[in-house]
């Protein structure tokens, strides 16, 4: 997968085209494979408390440790949760500047993918390396998601850096200068 820098289009435009890498969903994969550990390791741990709350010696402790317990399975569960709704396939996400505009498809939530359609003219703010495009008006550009709105939040999230950085500052010479970066 690579940059595509320098492609040419039927029409005589150039590109530069950049396809994520499927590393950092199979990371995902394996901590939420970790994080299935420590369910039943946890579980093991509250019932020992229990079991010295009914001991009646160790109560104090058994209250802590079941305690203890419990919210490290609260914890464990909502970093589970949130890891699985966003591993998904990336097989057709891409981020692609064009000479007038760029065009980015990606991951979103619950296997739900969004993808933008935004003319450089119409940016009206961005920040960072990673960054937020906000698009004012009711121009041509287009943001497509679940909540639709005029905001798009780009990500450098299995995207090789140093690319990533040249699609940045592509973006970054096209839009108006007008535009604090």
């Amino acid at each position: 997968m690579g940059t595509g820098e320098g492609e040419q289009r039927e029409g005589g435009e150039k590109r530069m085209r950049l396809e994520p890498s499927e590393e950092m969903m199979y990371r995902r994969m394996d901590w939420k494979e970790r994080l299935l550990l420590l369910f039943p390791l946890l579980g093991i741990l509250a019932s020992v408390g229990l079991l010295m709350i009914g001991a009646g010696r160790w109560r104090v402790y058994g209250v802590v440790i079941v305690g203890l317990a419990v919210c490290a399975l609260m914890v464990t569960w909502v970093v589970y949760r949130g890891i699985q709704r966003r591993i998904m396939p990336l097989a057709n996400c891409f981020l692609e500047v064009q000479r007038d505009c760029f065009v980015a498809v990606q991951p979103f939530w619950d296997g739900e993918y969004e993808s933008c359609r935004i003319y450089f003219e119409e940016i009206e703010g961005k920040r960072g390396k990673e960054f937020y495009v906000r698009i004012s008006g009711e121009g041509r550009s287009v943001v497509q998601r679940k909540e639709r709105g005029r905001m798009m939040f780009v990500g450098s999230e299995g995207y090789d850096g140093e690319r990533f950085g040249i699609v940045y500052r592509k973006i970054q010479e096209r839009v108006p200068e007008t535009i604090n970066i």
